[in-house]
């Protein structure tokens, strides 16, 4: 579970993370939608503890993990309950191997021999990319590179995942075979946290939408009911997930019979 207290967070004036408190219980399905430069990633870097114990500014509040505060803990301490993708792949991988990559955090916790192999596998089958097992990782493309990234992060068997922008620079069919994976592993206990700009797949998958603007979350709730403030939505420039443009359409022309 995560617990935020009165978090705010700056580089400089203005916060880019104004006060701000939320739960997230333990396996949800948690999207948060909002316009480029809203401060996004800065939240999610604040979740996983590399706010404020690795990127430094103003850091207000508190962050409480499964009852640890992130202001107490290592960085690598709290990657084994929270895992974090990035944006770009390739400012994540660093191995030259697909397996070496995916081994790195398990050998990081200690891990050896069978458990060791048994968590590379469990990652592996999760992403489906036996293929890739021993492949450059610098010859994958850019489904594969994010599909190793989840891979080495899930490794470590986090129980809460958060994922920035993981469909970005996909076509239609990496988008749902990434979205596809995410479903499984909430299915099978892990929370999930999207942020993502392609809000049509997060209307469909996500149990609870967060929206940020100007760095305060500015709504909170199921997807029907966040996404069919269309006048918001539009104001702030986030995609209206096609779905209610349709729904809207057709209660305006039923209304013209």
């Amino acid at each position: 579970m995560i617990n935020i207290s009165n978090l705010s967070f700056s580089y400089e004036e203005p916060p880019v993370i104004g006060s701000t408190s939320l739960r997230i219980k333990d396996g949800e399905f948690v999207g948060v939608a909002g316009p480029t430069g809203c401060g996004k990633t800065t939240f999610a870097m604040c979740l996983n503890g590399l706010i404020p114990n690795f990127v430094k500014g103003k850091f207000y509040g508190d962050v409480v993990i499964n009852g640890h505060n992130t202001r107490d803990s290592r960085v690598f301490e709290i990657a084994r309950t929270v895992g974090l993708v990035f944006q770009d792949p390739d400012s994540q991988l660093f191995a030259p191997m697909v397996e070496e990559e995916i081994a790195f955090g398990p050998k990081n916790m200690g891990l050896k021999g069978a458990e060791l192999r048994n968590r590379i596998e469990t990652a592996v089958n999760a992403l489906g990319i036996h293929a890739l097992k021993g492949r450059e990782t610098h010859s994958l493309s850019q489904g594969e590179k994010k599909k190793v990234c989840i891979a080495s992060i899930l490794a470590m068997n986090p129980d809460i995942l958060i994922l920035d922008e993981p469909t970005a620079q996909l076509d239609y069919r990496g988008t749902r075979e990434i979205y596809g994976i995410l479903a499984s592993l909430n299915n099978a206990g892990k929370t999930i946290m999207v942020i993502e700009h392609k809000t049509e797949w997060m209307a469909q998958h996500a149990s609870r939408i967060l929206l940020m603007d100007r760095g305060k979350f500015i709504a909170d709730g199921v997807p029907i009911d966040v996404f069919r403030d269309m006048e918001t939505l539009d104001r702030i420039g986030v995609e209206i997930p096609r779905l209610f443009l349709l729904k809207n359409r057709a209660m305006k022309e039923q209304e013209l019979l």
